[in-house]
């Protein structure tokens, strides 16, 4: 297993340390070869391109009294791989700010086994690893970017746990059976390996009778929708089935009371998912140790909790493209 830590908890330990140290943050605009006074930085993550699609990471804006007197775009990656004209991206962006701050570039954040092995690196201004940021970090912080040094460092090799896989096998026999209607997506792993934290069964939201709404965007594109059971969620207080659209959980405001009234007496609750905005029903907790043998009736009552998902999802298409109306709404003001 790959050691655990995430692109969002390592934003905010680069947060933190250009906040606090000068140092640090010196050298970050000595690395995109820009000279700027400054007394001070402000940060904002997560912030839209500007003339682009998708978003910076960070936006880190040098000050020196009231004046702006830089700008770096920043770009953070443990061992993920670009999005489309990711980097392109950034360099729009950069560009259609010059005319607002002084020097402006766009910075690459990763470990430096990712530097030295990705072949967009060079679309940057420049890049800077983590391992030159490990010096300057203490206590938590430096733990979280000494364990995304070791992730990058560690290919993802699943071991393979046979109950596991038999209980997955046992699982897609059950759902051909009883529900040949939703598809399971096909397993990602090589040699169908199926390791311990496997507990999550996707399936294929167009060809189980999800309809599409491409009126529901995420960065200017239609939004993608993804199926899922999950058998237990830690991060949750009860296992459940789930359709997931992507990109859309910081709408949950606009669109839960929009949602609510079409999904009254259903069961069905609307909550956050990563960045997902998810309809979600509960369901029983199963055992992926355990043979499916025992545990029919758990998988059976999922199953036909995803025919309900699904049934009200393609129910919902003018509330939710009222939803889209007033998201666009909010944006443009």
């Amino acid at each position: 297993m790959k050691p655990a830590v995430t692109e969002s908890e390592l934003d905010g330990v680069i947060e933190r340390l250009l906040l606090t140290d000068r140092e640090v943050a010196a050298m970050l605009l000595d690395a995109a070869a820009l000279e700027a006074g400054f007394d001070r930085v402000t940060i904002t993550r997560q912030v839209r391109h500007v003339g682009a699609s998708g978003t910076a990471d960070l936006v880190v804006r040098y000050w020196l009294g009231s004046a702006c007197t830089a700008m770096l775009l920043v770009e953070n990656k443990i061992d993920a791989g670009f999005t489309p004209d990711q980097p392109a991206r950034y360099a729009i962006s950069r560009d259609a700010q010059r005319t607002a701050v002084p020097v402006v570039a766009t910075v690459l954040l990763a470990p430096a086994i990712y530097l030295a092995g990705s072949k967009l690196a060079s679309g940057f201004d420049a890049a800077v690893s983590y391992e030159r940021l490990l010096p300057f970090s203490t206590g938590r912080d430096g733990e979280l970017i000494a364990i995304a040094i070791e992730r990058a460092e560690s290919p993802y090799e699943p071991v393979p746990v046979a109950a596991v896989m038999d209980f997955f096998t046992g699982y897609a026999g059950l759902a051909r059976n009883a529900a040949p209607d939703l598809v399971l997506k096909r397993n990602p792993n090589s040699a169908g390996a199926r390791p311990e934290a496997s507990r999550t069964i996707y399936f294929d939201a167009q060809r189980s009778g999800f309809a599409g709404y491409g009126f529901l965007l995420k960065e200017g594109r239609p939004a993608s929708l993804r199926v899922s059971h999950q058998c237990w969620d830690s991060g949750a207080p009860n296992p459940s089935v789930k359709a997931m659209l992507d990109g859309w959980a910081r709408h949950l405001p606009i669109a839960s009371p929009v949602l609510a009234p079409a999904l009254r007496g259903s069961g069905i609750y609307l909550r956050p998912a990563g960045r997902s905005l998810a309809l979600v029903l509960d369901t029983g907790r199963l055992d992926n140790m355990r043979a499916v043998a025992g545990q029919e009736a758990v998988i059976l009552d999922a199953l036909s909790k995803l025919q309900r998902l699904r049934e009200a999802w393609n129910g919902l298409e003018e509330p939710l493209r009222r939803a889209a109306a007033l998201v666009t709404q909010r944006e443009a003001t």
